[in-house]
């Protein structure tokens, strides 16, 4: 079976965590300091923090740009549900905008339109390792006095006319679960241009300590630090994403060549001048003969694991669904979330499926796929 994902893990990495255990060093130190500076460069940002894992990087942009409880905070229901679980964390309340049909990533004018006086931030997601349009979000959130968190946690590499995702906003956030472009296991990376809010997240990181450590707190904070056995993991992975990089980008070609030419499928578009980092390959079906579930099924049967990502959008999850039974419900007031519609990102939901398309997959793996693809799609 060709998996949807699967670490590409080499003795490089096996060497640095050897070391690392063997040196001792098991808490936050060296590896990430390290993973830090060169991840910093690698995105264009003055500042990079690393976390636990993205959803405490999302968890701390909020806190870190003071988003007050009872705030409004526009962002995506097509998406892993820490990116909207995150802004319930500090007290913010998640107001679902639609999708464009086309990219799947979050509508401006839908944006637009949701906008209230309790609004205060918007975070985009960059779905599937596409680029969100920065340029008119940047432009609602400025003329709308709003900040802006991107969640760029599924686009390493991901960039708009030559800058890096994660890099428009106040905050970019990023992750290296096992299944990202780039991995440490867990893990992730808040990135900043802002010196003053990058030292408050290295804070809120760290128990609330100060820059010189050791038992002075100044802010009620977390423990959202990273091991440094998991930063060697995503040292060497950042110094191989490149090459990963382009091995996705050559399987991700390779299939949507063959999509443009089926008539009942189709694949995210890519705008101009926006470098997709190919996360994930997700078609979606148009034909009303041939259901997701029948494709995923003659997938698998053929040797190439399938699913549907995101089939259940988050508004439509039992979490927002019960949310009165989350503890903020006592002092805020959230949305009836069965009554949000979302007809584009529900559509998606239901259509999609997920290809394999990671540096694991081989050029003969490649066609094998195409052929299916072609096999049942015309």
């Amino acid at each position: 079976m060709k998996y949807i994902a699967q670490p590409q893990i080499s003795e490089e990495e096996v060497s640095l965590v050897t070391q690392t255990i063997q040196s001792k060093s098991f808490v936050e130190g060296e590896n990430a300091r390290t993973l830090e500076k060169e991840f910093a460069d690698f995105v264009g940002a003055k500042h990079a923090i690393c976390t636990v894992n993205g959803t405490a990087a999302l968890h701390l942009a909020m806190e870190g740009l003071n988003i007050p409880p009872g705030a409004e905070v526009i962002t995506s229901a097509f998406t892993f549900i820490a990116s909207a679980n995150s802004i319930c964390f500090s007290g913010g309340i998640p107001i679902f905008a639609d999708i464009d049909p086309q990219t799947f990533n979050i509508d401006p004018e839908k944006i637009l339109s949701l906008i209230s006086p309790k609004t205060k931030c918007i975070v985009p997601i960059h779905i599937f390792g596409l680029p969100a349009d920065m340029k008119a979000i940047s432009d609602i959130a400025e003329e709308n006095e709003l900040k802006v968190i991107e969640d760029a946690c599924q686009a390493h590499g991901g960039r708009i006319n030559g800058k890096h995702v994660g890099t428009f906003g106040e905050i970019g956030c990023f992750s290296f679960y096992a299944t990202k472009n780039m991995i440490s296991g867990e893990g992730g990376m808040v990135v900043t241009d802002n010196e003053d809010l990058a030292n408050r997240i290295r804070s809120l990181k760290n128990h609330g300590r100060g820059p010189s450590g050791g038992y002075h707190h100044h802010f009620v904070g977390y423990n959202y630090r990273l091991a440094d056995p998991l930063a060697a993991i995503g040292l060497i992975q950042l110094r191989k994403l490149p090459t990963m990089l382009e091995k996705r980008r050559k399987n991700a070609e390779a299939l949507r060549s063959t999509i443009r030419d089926l008539d009942t499928l189709y694949v995210q578009t890519i705008p101009k001048r926006v470098t997709h980092c190919h996360y994930i390959c997700a078609p979606v079906v148009q034909s009303p003969d041939l259901s997701v579930d029948a494709v995923i099924k003659e997938l698998k049967n053929k040797g190439i694991a399938s699913r549907r990502i995101y089939s259940v959008p988050c508004h439509q999850q039992p979490t927002y669904l019960n949310i009165k039974n989350w503890r903020w419900t006592k002092f805020l007031d959230y949305p009836d979330y069965s009554q949000v519609r979302l007809p584009e990102t529900e559509k998606i939901a239901s259509s999609h499926f997920d290809l394999p398309i990671h540096p694991g997959v081989s050029s003969e793996e490649i066609k094998i796929i195409q052929k299916v693809l072609i096999d049942l799609f015309t």
